[in-house]
């Protein structure tokens, strides 16, 4: 299966790292074809300009929209990984998504109607929290899990299948770090 993993953490020593190697590894150990974006390695742009806009309109896609569009395209399995900052996801991300899934490539409009255009993907989004209180209720993780998961990847066909969050991970202790590590590689060697 072909499965693509968008990083989003600037930080080489955080867990968002960690998760991101081992799905890599344990997907490629599977025998998955796995490609990596991390997206501040790349150094995406997220700024969606006055000048893309105005060349999208006219079906002209900037080369960098188009190469990852590409990505996606043969992506079976999409795994997004990033840190929660202010309730969402990092300005990276929040532009690759505005940039990379726009209107005739991950959806278009029937007569006002939205009409999803990656259908048949699926998609497993895998979060870090810094703290113990951000999304510790249910109605915080419904709250989010309604923006990311059916406003963003439903809106345009793709199947969010899991959604896993991990707490405090900048003040937990090496074996709370470790199992969350344990949990990811549980995952990846199940899916």
């Amino acid at each position: 299966m072909n499965t693509l993993i968008v990083y989003a953490n600037y930080k080489n020593h955080s867990l968002n790292f960690a998760i991101k190697d081992i799905l890599a590894e344990t997907l490629h150990k599977n025998g998955h074809e796995v490609v990596v974006r991390d997206l501040y390695n790349i150094r995406f742009n997220p700024v969606l300009t006055k000048a893309d806009l105005e060349s999208i309109d006219k079906n002209i896609y900037p080369v960098d929209i188009m190469e990852e569009q590409r990505y996606i395209q043969r992506a079976d399995m999409l795994f997004f990984v990033y840190p929660i900052w202010w309730s969402g996801m990092p300005a990276i991300l929040k532009g690759y998504i505005e940039r990379v899934f726009v209107d005739g490539f991950a959806f278009s409009y029937n007569q006002g109607i939205p009409n999803p255009l990656l259908t048949g993907k699926k998609a497993m989004l895998f979060n870090t929290t810094g703290s113990k209180i951000v999304l510790s209720t249910d109605e915080e993780r419904k709250a989010l899990s309604l923006i990311t998961e059916k406003s963003i990847f439903n809106f345009c066909g793709i199947d969010v299948v899991e959604h896993h969050y991990f707490h405090a991970v900048s003040v937990v202790d090496a074996e709370t770090r470790n199992s969350y590590l344990k949990q990811v590689k549980t995952i990846a060697e199940s899916f």
